[in-house]
This record gives C-alpha cells, sequence and structure tokens, in this order.
C-alpha cells in the first residue's frame, strides 16, 4: 500500500483511474462488464489493466475465454487498492468541504461558452435546477467552437480568482487537423479538455416520404433532394464538406423553420443523434446516413472546474441521464479523460 502511494505521489505512471478499473474488473469477473459500467470499450480497459500489470511488474488475472479470475497478486492489491481509493475520496471531500466554505464567502462567477449543439439539442436538459447558491452569477452562453475557443484563451490570462470559465464545444471529424490546433490552443492556455460523447447527424425526412422507410440514406439519396441545414454550430460546413454545397436549399438558425419545410416536403434537413432521445419533430422520421460522420462533445475548463462547481455538477447529472436513455447508434458516452 505505501509503495503505491508514494509511487503516485511521485507522480509516476500509475493512475488512480487504473486501479478503479482493476476493482471493477475483478469485482464483475469480466472485462466486458467493467467496461461497460465505465463507458469504454473492452479494449480500453484491458489496455488499462495490462498498464498497471507492467507498473507493478506482475500479472493481476488469469485470463480464460470466459472469466477473468484474481492472481494471487491481485488479491493482494485487491485490499489496497480499496483502501487507497477510499483514502482518496475522503482527501477529495475533505478538500471541497474547505473549499465550499471559501466559495460562500466570495462572490464567484461561472461563465461556459458552449457550441450550439448544445442548446439546438436536449444536450443540456438534464442539468436544469443546478445548484448555484455560492455562484454571484452563471451564464451559458452560445458561441460557436472556434470562438469558444479565442473566448477561453483570452480569459485564462485574467486569471482571476473570483471568474470560472469553462467551454462545451462540438468537433466534427471531417476537420481534424482544426479540431487538433483547437485542443492545442487549450492545453497551451492551461485548460484540459475531456470529451463527453460522441454523436451523429441523421436526416430528418418528411414522414410520407419513401426515404422513412430505408433503413439509411447514402450521399446520393441525401444529394437528390433540396437540404436545409442549419447555419450555426458547423453542420453546414459538415454537410458541405461530406455532402456537397449544390443541394443545399436552405442555410437557417431557425431549426423550427428548417423542421417545418421538412415536414411540408420542401427539403430535407439533419438533427444530432442525441436529439433523438425526446423523439422527432412530428410529421417527420430521422433516418440515418449510411456514412455518417460524428460529432464529438466535450468540455474544456481548469481540473478544479472538473471536480466541483456547476460544471461538475452539469456533466454528472447528463452522464446519469444519457447513460439510461441511449439510443442504439445515435451517441456514445466517452469516458472522461483529462487531455
Amino acid at each position: 500500500m505505501s509503495q503505491l502511494f508514494a509511487k503516485t505521489c511521485d507522480g509516476a505512471t500509475m493512475q488512480t483511474d487504473y486501479l478503479r478499473y482493476f476493482i471493477d474488473v475483478a469485482t464483475l469477473g469480466s472485462m466486458s462488464a467493467a467496461a461497460k459500467k465505465n463507458y469504454m470499450s473492452p479494449q480500453g480497459i484491458s489496455r488499462s489493466i495490462s498498464a498497471l500489470e507492467s507498473e507493478l511488474g506482475c500479472e493481476l488475472f488469469q485470463r480464460d475465454s470466459n472469466k477473468v479470475t484474481l492472481t494471487p497478486y491481485g488479491e493482494r492489491l485487491l485490499h489496497d487498492a480499496h483502501e487507497l481509493l477510499e483514502r482518496e475520496k475522503r482527501m477529495h471531500r475533505s478538500i471541497a468541504e474547505l473549499h465550499g466554505e471559501s466559495l460562500k464567502k466570495r462572490k464567484i462567477q461561472f461563465t461556459c461558452y458552449c457550441s450550439p449543439i448544445f442548446f439546438d439539442t436536449p444536450l443540456f436538459f438534464p442539468a436544469s435546477g443546478l445548484n448555484t447558491a455560492v455562484y454571484g452569477k452563471v451564464q451559458f452562453l452560445q458561441r460557436a467552437t472556434p470562438k469558444a475557443v479565442d473566448l477561453l484563451v483570452d480569459v485564462a490570462r485574467m486569471a482571476h480568482p473570483n471568474f470560472v470559465f469553462a467551454g462545451g464545444l462540438g468537433l466534427f471529424n471531417l476537420f481534424p487537423d482544426e479540431n487538433a490546433q483547437l485542443v492545442k490552443k487549450l492545453l497551451d492556455a492551461g485548460y484540459e479538455y475531456r470529451p463527453f460523447m460522441h454523436t451523429c447527424d441523421y436526416v430528418l425526412v418528411p414522414a410520407f416520404s419513401s426515404f422513412a422507410k430505408e433503413a439509411s440514406l447514402t450521399k446520393v439519396q441525401i444529394r437528390s433532394h433540396p437540404l436545409a441545414v442549419a447555419a450555426t454550430g458547423g453542420m453546414e460546413r459538415a454537410i458541405t464538406r461530406h455532402i456537397g454545397s449544390d443541394s443545399i436549399y436552405v442555410s437557417s438558425g431557425d431549426s423550427a423553420y428548417r423542421n417545418r419545410l421538412c415536414r411540408m416536403g420542401e427539403a430535407l434537413t439533419f438533427v444530432p443523434g442525441i436529439s433523438l432521445v425526446f423523439g422527432v419533430p412530428e410529421g417527420t422520421v430521422a433516418v440515418p446516413m449510411s456514412e455518417p460522420y460524428t460529432i464529438e462533445v466535450g468540455f474544456a475548463a481548469h481540473a478544479s472546474a472538473f471536480r466541483e462547481g456547476v460544471l461538475a455538477e452539469a456533466i454528472g447529472r447528463m452522464t446519469e441521464y444519457y447513460s439510461k436513455y441511449q439510443v442504439e447508434g445515435a451517441y456514445e458516452l466517452l469516458p472522461s479523460t483529462p487531455n
């Protein structure tokens, strides 16, 4: 126990997350079950366990095709791992209590610059009614992702204890180089970036259309109809890159107007998969693309904001809600690993 704790304090590669995954695998008896519990792939859990075994220099599990069982080394580690994580919880509770008392004595302003995907979908819905008692002011402001990043970089220079800033970003996988540059800007400014979920755009078609009976739509099928796209949030750029601009009939930030055009059969439009949790507009059907693109939803903030306060509470509520009401293929929750 003391050796593990010393290594952690010295900043070695061991992570307490690895110990959590180890405990879950040991308790559930399955890499797959532990992966499901932590919203990870079985391969990700396996890599984490392998990293822990490499750090300790021993095998923790006997693996066969049906289950995994603890080795003598794993049995010895299990008690110590529980003890170490309990110490970590006590440490965080103690610091949080002290910090909470400190917050009550100050007027903290919390501002989160959010991509339109947070407002054009029900993404923030589970986070309503947040506890804002210790904050003098809380704001969630819509900004395009590149603008949100620029604003966060600018405010990072303030470094004022009475201001907390965060960002909710939407990154299309169609623009990998741009995404890497945005994340690098955030990291260079002292922020952490943590992915929250992957989703993809669905094609919204009239309920009476023959497309409504299709299992998926090809690019050729989509191009064959006029398209109505969102003018903000990156959808227009994504559709232009993925489908082409020739079929774009309307570009508007008014989702109700785009949906009405769709319902009347005048245009196809698009909705992020996360929207399907709450259904689709009356008179329409959401059909997946046969070649979809991905939108990564993530948060940027300083480490302390992820641990406590408005952002931590919002992410916690969203995670709890969307882990219960997943629509197959519409979105995937991601492990909250800092970059």
